[in-house]
């Protein structure tokens, strides 16, 4: 068995550690190069890397689907070594750098860490697929290395391979009828679309997110699967995240869309307050938000419907109103004593506290805000979270609700407005823009005053952040310059390309709207037509 306390450098080259100063005698013994310790002792070591009390239970794999017995239980030849530390050591890797990621707040119970003590109990592939992501998500912090030792290069190509050998298992999977719905196999494929939205490839994601969705359909839907498996909340509502906000990014007339957004408008039946798990998500959407979205999706399928138009209507001003009466304060209230994930993975918590103690209770009096009336805080480090989150979220959806249901629409304006609300002004389309684009302007700006806040906020605003980039002007360099820099530094800060994708997608938008009349804005469906599949995350 490959000994757990091992030097870093070591561990990168892929050497065979068994804690001996100054050098390995395992290392040396099978002739790599070993450069010791160093002066601060042990680095790295997987004792640090996992976080102790922070895993569930793993879905069933079957008898079939074990990663180790080969590579822990044979002979131990350099070979089998060899792999059994990649894949220790990507999980290490994934525990202490990826997880975290894929949560809220990183002091929260994270269900996503893989328990190293019962690895045989993971699917095989599912366990491949993550020791890849970790090896890339490694090389895109790092970059590579200057001059790659042969155990580099060995290990780059180990990686590759590993995640082709998960690929090519999860087909075989997929062409036999008892196994294609299996809980590992759904995992698996949940698992890629994960990855792939990290790593920022425009259409290998979507081809994992239909994958899911088929799977799901055959097992009957979402509710009867969770109803099955409460186990599956923590990995199912990245599928629900992933086709919700997926569906804000492509053309209303895009061939998935239908299936889509009727599957959509039926997660909240999944049961009672299934949406606010979101928000132990990187993508934390207020649950009454969430649901103005997925309406939103709907209409914009619908819109030259003329049998749909009335419905249509009145449906655009519903979800109008609904953005526009949510309250961020009352939904800070709310949200202060969020915990995250329970212990258990099968929902998210609040800490029990006195009202009279809580400070979040202090705004629970405040009245809802309206589009242009709302405030928003001057600086994020030192205002409450959920607030600046809720905030974002309300003016984003406001702006992608008015954009696509009533300036890109073939109607009178006047007829898809909401009524005006008692004491307010009469709601006009422009001006509801500009309080909610001032909106996000004033919080998102702070999100990268510092490093720390960067990393914290970052990753939780990045669709309201992508909102705003559209909004753009493509002749307000110094705007643009904000969206090139922000995007860049949370890809270079969170190890991912997703970001680097959200650059791309803008900086097309602004170059077509620069070939345009002045102040012709290319429309939502127009610009994401036979654009390749893209999500924000």
């Amino acid at each position: 068995m490959i000994a757990r306390g091992q030097c870093w450098t070591c561990c990168r080259r892929e050497a065979l550690c068994d804690g001996r100063k100054p050098t390995c005698e395992r290392c040396e013994a099978v002739k790599l190069e070993c450069m010791g310790y160093g002066a601060d002792g042990l680095r790295g070591t997987g004792d640090t890397y996992r976080a102790p009390n922070q895993e569930i239970e793993p879905p069933p794999s079957g008898p079939e689907q074990k990663i180790l017995p080969d590579a822990i239980r044979q002979s131990p030849t350099t070979s089998l070594y060899r792999r059994a530390q990649m894949i220790f050591e990507g999980l290490e890797y994934f525990n202490k750098l990826i997880s975290p990621n894929i949560i809220s707040d990183a002091s929260h119970f994270n269900p996503y860490i893989v328990n190293l003590k019962r690895l045989e109990s993971f699917p095989d592939h599912y366990v491949k697929v993550l020791v890849a992501t970790a090896g890339f998500h490694r090389l895109m912090t790092a970059g590579p290395e200057p001059t790659p030792s042969s155990a580099l290069i060995q290990r780059d190509v180990d990686i590759f391979g590993l995640r082709s050998e998960a690929l090519g298992a999860l087909n075989d999977q997929l062409a036999e009828p008892g196994a294609q719905t299996s809980d590992a196999t759904l995992l698996t494929v949940v698992a890629l679309l994960i990855t792939s939205m990290q790593s920022s490839v425009h259409t290998e994601w979507r081809a994992h997110l239909e994958g899911a969705r088929h799977i799901i359909h055959l097992r009957g839907g979402l509710k009867k699967i969770i109803e099955n498996n409460q186990y599956f909340k923590p990995i199912l509502i990245y599928f629900i995240m992933a086709d919700v906000m997926g569906a804000t990014t492509c053309s209303s007339k895009h061939k998935n869309m239908p299936v889509a957004t009727l599957m959509a408008l039926k997660y909240w039946e999944i049961e009672p307050n299934v949406l606010r798990l979101l928000a132990a998500t990187p993508n934390p959407c207020p649950e009454e938000i969430f649901q103005s979205i997925i309406l939103i999706n709907y209409l914009r399928t619908i819109a030259r419907d003329e049998r749909s138009r009335k419905r249509r209507r009145s449906g655009t001003r519903m979800v109008l109103a609904k953005i526009i009466r949510f309250s961020p304060a009352e939904y800070a209230a709310r949200m202060h004593n969020f915990t995250g994930w329970n212990t258990s993975g099968k929902d998210v918590g609040f800490a029990k506290c006195s009202p009279s103690t809580d400070p979040g209770s202090q705004r629970s009096d405040s009245s809802p805000e309206s589009a242009s009336s709302a405030e928003s805080p001057k600086s994020i480090s030192d205002q409450d979270l959920w607030f600046s989150v809720a905030t974002v979220y309300r003016a984003a959806s406001l702006i992608y609700g008015l954009r696509t249901l009533v300036v890109d629409a073939d109607d009178d304006a006047t007829l898809l407005l909401p009524p005006q609300e008692e004491g307010a002004p009469a709601n006009d389309v422009a001006a509801l823009r500009e309080d909610a684009r001032k909106a996000l302007t004033d919080t998102l700006t702070p999100v990268f005053s510092d490093q720390d806040t960067m990393y914290r906020i970052g990753k939780l605003v990045m669709w309201p952040l992508f909102i705003l980039g559209m909004e753009v002007h493509h002749q307000d360099t110094a705007q643009r310059r904000f969206f090139v820099d922000g995007f860049s530094m949370l890809s270079q800060t969170m190890g991912v390309l997703g970001p680097v994708g959200a650059i791309d997608e803008l900086c097309h938008k602004w170059a077509l709207e620069a070939e345009r009349p002045q102040g012709d804005q290319v429309a939502w469906d127009d610009y994401f037509e036979g654009r390749p599949d893209y999500i924000v995350f």
